[in-house]
């Protein structure tokens, strides 16, 4: 009977948006773990695992607390586990010993692994003690998560430190505890600090000539882009002449414009109108010339179909500057107008076969 206070309290929580739902509900579907399993989840996701744990089998859950670049805090049951990238911690879970590994961080996904053994097959120490992280103190190979004891602390391989002052040669990387002879590194490259890069210039935990430095647009903040030479930039709008088609047809002489089309098209559509007149309506076509990235040439232009009316007339031209928003109007053969439009229209309203000829070009 304990089940439905738990559904209650589920159903309340999800309700309440404080409750990730996990992904095995109850850990009915939860996969069982014999060796290991890789998790890749995002801050405040929750999963679910089993472990068999003597003869019987224990459900389990992780749930990603806090995630940051370099970083990430696990709770398993409960129980905060705080890891750098690359980095183990053992975990106890009923007398069960579960090992955790945090592989990698990308767009804010934690990529993890829970393993019964630790990652490569080292055996933790004697009595349970935890192995030593890189950087600790230690006084042989066994004690380290790396296998590796040298100068007194564990590091990957090398000679391993501290700080400079441990180091014979060179300086220590803080990153991996290991004693390094620095060399200038290339735009794109991770760094530390300005002296690592050959630019002199470390920002944002890469090399690059100036600026915030990225390697991909993920490094970048919203709106910018990484370019070619590793640094963020804000990003170049993509502009097309349809937008600046549209930014032509809302000022006031490309409305007019579209008035004109729509009143030429019921001329051509009158009823018992001379086919000679209505095939001498124009009509008007629009095409844009682009200047540049930002610039366009929005043409209006009267065009018939029948081949003995007048030749094809350039009208109007608006340039759009679409960086501004801006729109410029030039009449080139001819200006039309408000009142013109407003004569049409009346007359085409009362008698479109009498409007017509005065409509059409060509008017015989």
């Amino acid at each position: 009977m304990k089940l439905l206070p738990t559904l209650a309290l589920v159903t309340a929580l999800l309700l309440l948006g404080c409750y990730s739902t996990p992904t095995s509900v109850l850990g009915t579907d939860a996969p069982l773990i014999t060796t290991s399993k890789n998790f890749t989840m995002k801050e405040g996701w929750q999963e679910s695992f089993k472990l068999i744990s003597g003869d019987s089998t224990d459900v389990h859950t992780v749930v990603a607390s806090h995630i940051l670049s370099n970083a990430a805090t696990l709770r398993i049951d409960s129980k905060p586990v705080t890891l750098a990238i690359g980095s183990t911690h053992s975990v106890s879970l009923n007398g069960k010993t579960v090992f955790l590994t945090l592989e990698s961080i990308t767009d804010n996904y934690a990529r993890f692994t829970i393993s019964l053994t630790p990652q490569g097959g080292q055996p933790s120490q004697p009595g349970g003690v935890q192995l030593l992280q890189n950087g600790a103190a230690c006084s042989n190979n066994s004690a380290c998560l790396s296998n590796h004891c040298g100068n007194g602390y564990c590091c990957a391989s090398g000679l391993c430190c501290i700080s400079n002052s441990s180091c014979s040669v060179g300086e220590c990387n803080m990153t991996t505890y290991s004693c390094f002879t620095r060399t200038a590194l290339s735009n794109g490259v991770p760094c530390n600090s300005n002296a690592d890069c050959q630019s002199n210039h470390c920002n944002n935990s890469y090399c690059c000539a100036s600026g915030k430095c990225c390697l991909s647009n993920s490094n970048c903040a919203s709106g910018e882009t990484c370019n070619s030479s590793y640094s963020c930039i804000p990003t170049q709008p993509v502009y097309t002449a349809l937008a600046a088609e549209q930014k032509a047809n809302s000022t006031a002489d490309g409305a007019l414009m579209g008035r004109f089309s729509s009143i030429f098209e019921t001329a051509r559509q009158c009823s018992g109108g001379s086919s000679t007149y209505k095939q001498c309506v124009p009509l008007v076509s629009v095409r844009e010339e682009k200047v540049s990235s930002s610039t366009f040439r929005v043409i209006y232009s009267y065009s018939f179909t029948g081949t003995g009316c007048c030749a094809t007339t350039d009208v109007l031209v608006i340039t759009t500057e679409l960086t501004t928003n801006t729109a410029t109007p030039q009449w080139i053969d001819t200006t039309i107008t408000s009142s013109s439009a407003d004569s049409m229209n009346s007359s085409l309203g009362s008698n479109c076969v009498a409007a017509l000829p005065y409509i059409a070009c060509k008017t015989s």
